[in-house]
């Protein structure tokens, strides 16, 4: 197993896929720079955000998130940002049945451009419980038998988000064998 080095910032890189209006750039953002904004305006190509954490008492890693375009007609310039990716995070929305229907569209979308890299599911938009079409144990249930993590955030309200990329990195840096 290899050491980390003392004093060096790792460099990771994660992806953000899923379908359109899902909150992938709303999880960015609040993770980022915890903020949230209401309106939509949907991501053209790509867009980064970076934020570092403490990994151990001497290690930094560096969060690099791609937080790609969700529309099925840029699915071509979307899977060229997937290239070197250590990571990903697959996001849904539980009110929309259709978003988490397409879970295994991305995550094959993701191992097709990037094999063997840890992903986990998350479901978006916990603060509409109200309207919530999508069952967590169901869910949980399904995917967690496959070998995946699975969570659930609220990006509006910042619930879950940071385990969402503490745990990424975390898997990132294990299968690193850090």
């Amino acid at each position: 197993m290899p050491t980390l080095a003392p004093n060096v910032t790792y460099i990771i890189k994660v992806i953000n896929a899923g379908d359109y209006a899902v909150g992938k750039t709303s999880l960015a953002v609040r993770y980022t720079q915890n903020r949230f904004t209401s309106s939509y305006l949907p991501t053209l190509g790509v867009d980064f955000y970076s934020k570092m954490i403490t990994y151990d008492e001497d290690t930094t890693l560096r969060l690099v998130l791609f937080d790609t375009v969700g529309q099925e007609k840029l699915v071509t310039l979307r899977k060229r940002y997937y290239t070197g990716a250590h990571g990903a995070v697959v996001v849904f929305d539980i009110t929309r049945k259709e978003s988490y229907d397409h879970i295994e569209k991305w995550i094959n979308e993701v191992e097709e451009k990037c094999p063997n890299i840890p992903i986990i599911i998350v479901g978006n938009k916990t603060d509409l419980e109200e309207e919530r079409a999508v069952d967590f144990k169901e869910l949980d249930k399904k995917w967690s038998s496959k070998g995946y993590t699975v969570l659930e955030s609220s990006a509006k309200f910042g619930e879950g988000v940071n385990d969402i990329y503490t745990i990424i990195a975390k898997k990132v840096m294990e299968k690193m064998g850090y």
